[in-house]
């Protein structure tokens, strides 16, 4: 069966197909009018509305590739996952690329015959209901905004170390905070100015980076000569145990991957760009960081060498013979990290803007820009939380490399939880279409056991301090908001079942548009990823 005959015919396209909690949720206020017309048409731009089908296929990657960071990610985790695996750093960095790639077809399944704002949290609900969907929500809120928080501080970081270059001392104190001002307005202006503008800034920006990681690494090859260094394919002197905690570092480097997924009700085609989005930025991230860590082992050659070097890519730009390079790197790495601010927001807000469009959250965070229409009330929220925790954190004497390995381990629980409840969703989402095959059952269950792996490597053995007191903080948090979602469902259950309501008027709207469009040669172009 072809994804458009499953979305023409299987998908639910009334406002009693709600969520599978039984309680049958009525459409959020105000958004009755945005049932389809009879003849295809998309409704009229209301008030609070997203700027609907405005962002092509190349934004929307952007937007998935952007809150991924590969750029950041090669500079802060090859290293660190080198010091874990040795020599088999690269099978950490495939076993990480297998276990996000279960995730990210879980996903795939999910966003080829629905679309919303909500993004994980509105597919969760199509799957297990609304109370996991929530749960799951709540945490991928908290992993966008804490991301967003330690990208700040690797920004600021990495822009110092650059004007440092210069003779300014852009790694003091009142410079770090200073630049975590300037970065965070900077960050916040481009995402409320609009989804093309912010997307198309962030991958120029973070493709730019990766041109002068390009560039080192190619230096670093010319420098070893062409051969093959057996020692890492065969992971000389690694030992199994090694390769797998690497694997469980090296999934965190993947984290944003599935950002594109808020962009349902923006994007242009959703059914296909998303999917391809959320596939292509993790293959192409996999296979970024499987070289880059090639190469990087290859010009260290040894643990302890590495272990003195307090920045990675310029002591090897130094091995390679182009030093020079050195302040072209720290600025990539700088506006990879400001680029993963801007589209963790991104994410992050339109979270909270469809929480709020449903009547989840204050109805005010569901608002939108007049001009721009983007959830400018959202992002205005998050901005101090982004900003406010690594700005405190330096000013009482953290380093900004500590905080960006900080806040960058405790937002990973946000995502995995997110991972491991889509995952799970998947069958039961098919199966009420009468669409399940084996194959997503079979992947919903390898995902599952091997996001549950992560998550079990990343508490026992219980880590040293601060890092043991991470998951308490995010218990914290994930408590925090059941509690809101349960005492509103006790005090307005009819408020609280809007939950997921958003994707199925957005659903039904897209549905009703592909079927006027659709034609036998149009039909698997449009809809197959």
């Amino acid at each position: 069966m072809t994804a458009s005959r499953d979305i023409a015919n299987q998908a639910p396209t009334g406002p009693r197909a709600g969520p599978p909690d039984g309680d049958g949720a009525n459409p959020p206020a105000g958004d009755r009018a945005a049932a389809p017309a009879g003849d295809g048409a998309s409704p009229p731009v209301k008030e609070n509305e997203l700027a609907r089908r405005s962002a092509n296929g190349f934004e929307v990657f952007g937007q998935s590739l952007a809150a991924t960071g590969p750029s950041i990610a090669i500079a802060g985790t090859v290293a660190v996952i080198y010091l874990t695996a040795g020599r088999g750093t690269i099978w950490s960095y495939i076993l990480a690329t297998v276990v996000v790639v279960l995730v990210g077809y879980s996903i795939a399944q999910f966003a080829r015959r629905t679309a919303a704002a909500g993004s994980l949290y509105s597919y969760t609900a199509s799957g297990l209901g609304r109370g996991s969907a929530f749960a799951g929500g709540w945490g991928l809120i908290f992993g966008y905004a804490i991301m967003a928080g330690a990208c700040l501080a690797g920004s600021a970081l990495y822009f110092g170390a650059f004007l440092a270059k210069f003779g300014a001392s852009g790694e003091s104190r009142p410079w770090q905070l200073s630049l975590l001002v300037v970065f965070l307005v900077l960050t916040v202006a481009v995402p409320v100015r609009g989804v093309r503008i912010s997307t198309r800034v962030a991958v120029t920006l973070e493709l730019a980076s990766l041109v002068a990681i390009g560039v080192l690494l190619i230096a670093l090859f010319i420098h070893y000569g062409a051969r093959f260094d057996t020692s890492q394919f065969k992971a000389t002197g690694a030992s199994t145990t090694g390769i797998a905690l690497g694997s469980v570092l090296a999934v965190g480097a993947f984290c944003g991957f599935e950002s594109s997924a808020s962009l349902g009700i923006e994007a242009r085609s959703p059914h296909r760009a998303i999917p391809r989005a959320v596939l292509l930025t993790v293959l192409a991230a996999g296979v970024l960081y499987i070289v880059a860590a090639y190469g990087e082992v290859l010009g260290f050659g040894s643990a302890a060498s590495l272990a003195q070097s307090s920045t990675p890519l310029n002591s090897l730009s130094s091995t390679a013979g182009v030093g020079w390079l050195a302040y072209f790197l720290d600025l990539a790495v700088a506006i990879s990290a400001a680029a993963c601010v801007s589209a963790s927001l991104n994410a992050a807000a339109r979270g909270v803007y469809s929480l709020g469009r449903e009547g989840i959250l204050p109805t005010s965070f569901g608002r939108s820009h007049s001009k721009f229409k983007t959830p400018h009330v959202a992002l205005f929220a998050l901005a101090p939380v982004v900003g406010g925790v690594p700005f405190v954190m330096v000013a009482y004497g953290t380093s900004p490399l500590a905080i960006f390995g900080y806040l960058g381990t405790i937002a990973a629980f946000g995502y995995l939880l997110a991972y491991v409840l889509v995952s799970i969703a998947v069958p039961f989402f098919l199966a009420r279409r009468k669409v399940l095959t084996p194959l997503p059952v079979i992947v919903s269950v390898l995902a599952t056991l091997a996001i549950g792996y992560v998550v079990y490597k990343t508490l026992v053995p219980v880590p040293p301090g601060p890092y043991n007191t991470f998951p308490y903080i995010f218990l914290a948090w994930i408590v925090i908001g059941l509690a809101w979602y349960l005492a509103l469902k006790l005090r307005n259950p009819a408020r609280a079942a809007q939950l997921g309501t958003l994707q199925e008027l957005e659903t039904a709207d897209l549905e009703s548009r592909i079927a006027a469009e659709l034609t036998p040669e149009t039909e698997t172009a449009e809809l197959t990823p």
